[in-house]
Order: structure tokens, then C-alpha cells, then sequence
């Protein structure tokens, strides 16, 4: 299992290929970060396009946890928008992180905003209204910002979304 783990960043591509197949097959809970740690570390290849399925296709519920981690930490910047198709595939909805969600899909480029937007929409309840509210301040703050342009749709699209569940908290 260990050498599992560690094969996954290995320059080796025959390691990496069978330390893959060891996750689909036997994979737990203390997969998840290293696969997301060697995603995000590999070049664009057909090894990177296998951890992404599997990240993508987790049904480990402690993968939402590991993600909604990775979008707060600067080492995982770079592969936000696929933290947050991530998130989505899986089905994780992020209620109690609306905040943090909002605040990374209105930080990045047109796709991870629409990969955050997505992701805010398929919340249909909240129980935190503080963080709803949080999540309210820096979308209205993303669409007041003049260098959001490009992302403005979705901006007021989650806007509009936090609006609709925050009016369902009273």
C-alpha cells in the first residue's frame, strides 16, 4: 500500500500505470490526497487523464473533505477548476463550504468559474446562513470588480443562486 502511494509521483510511468490500477482496484481514504497531489504535479499526459477519471469518480465520501482542502491550499491554485469538476462528479454538494467555493470559482478564469457555478447550483439547502452570506459579500464583490468581466455571468448566476438560499433560510 505505502509504495502504492509513493509510486504515484514516480517518474517511472510503468509505476505510476500500476500504482493507478492498485487505487481503482484497492483504493481508500489515504489515496485521495497523494492521487490529487500527483494530478496536480504531472504534465498533461494519458497517465494525468487516468488519475483525473478516478478523482473524478470517487464515491469515498472523505474525498469531499481532501478537495474542499486542496481548493483553500495554494500548492492545489493551478488545478482549482479541476478540484471543483471534481467535487461535482463525485456529487459532493458543499453546503457548509459555500464561502470557499465561491470565493475560488470567482478567483479563477472562465472555466473555474463556470466549474464553481455548476457546482453551487445543485445546493439546494443551507443551514449556515453566515457562510451563505460570506459567499453573498465576495460574489457581489467579483461583480463589482472590472477585471471580473469575463466571468460575469456566472458570477451573477451564483449570485442569484445564494440569493434563492439564503431567501430559504427564514
Amino acid at each position: 500500500m505505502t509504495q502504492a502511494l509513493q509510486d504515484l509521483t514516480s517518474t517511472d510511468d510503468a509505476k505510476v500505470k500500476k500504482a493507478l490500477k492498485h487505487a481503482r482496484e484497492k483504493g481508500d481514504k489515504r489515496f485521495i490526497l497523494p492521487l490529487l497531489t500527483a494530478f496536480a504535479a504531472r504534465p498533461e499526459d494519458g497517465l494525468r487523464e487516468e488519475m483525473q477519471d478516478l478523482l473524478g469518480s470517487l464515491k469515498i465520501s472523505a474525498a469531499e473533505d481532501v478537495f474542499l482542502d486542496a481548493l483553500g491550499d495554494t500548492a492545489f491554485q493551478h488545478v482549482a477548476a479541476d478540484v471543483l469538476a471534481f467535487l461535482w462528479s463525485c456529487g459532493f454538494t458543499c453546503e457548509s463550504r459555500l464561502s470557499l467555493v465561491t470565493e475560488v470559482a470567482c478567483a479563477g478564469d472562465y472555466r473555474q468559474a463556470m466549474e464553481g457555478t455548476t457546482l453551487l447550483e445543485q445546493v439546494e439547502s443551507v443551514t449556515d446562513e453566515k457562510d451563505v452570506l460570506e459567499a453573498q459579500v465576495l460574489a457581489g464583490q467579483a461583480l463589482g470588480d472590472a477585471e471580473k468581466k469575463s466571468i460575469r455571468p456566472f458570477v451573477e448566476a451564483m449570485m442569484s443562486h445564494l440569493s434563492m438560499l439564503n431567501d430559504s433560510l427564514s
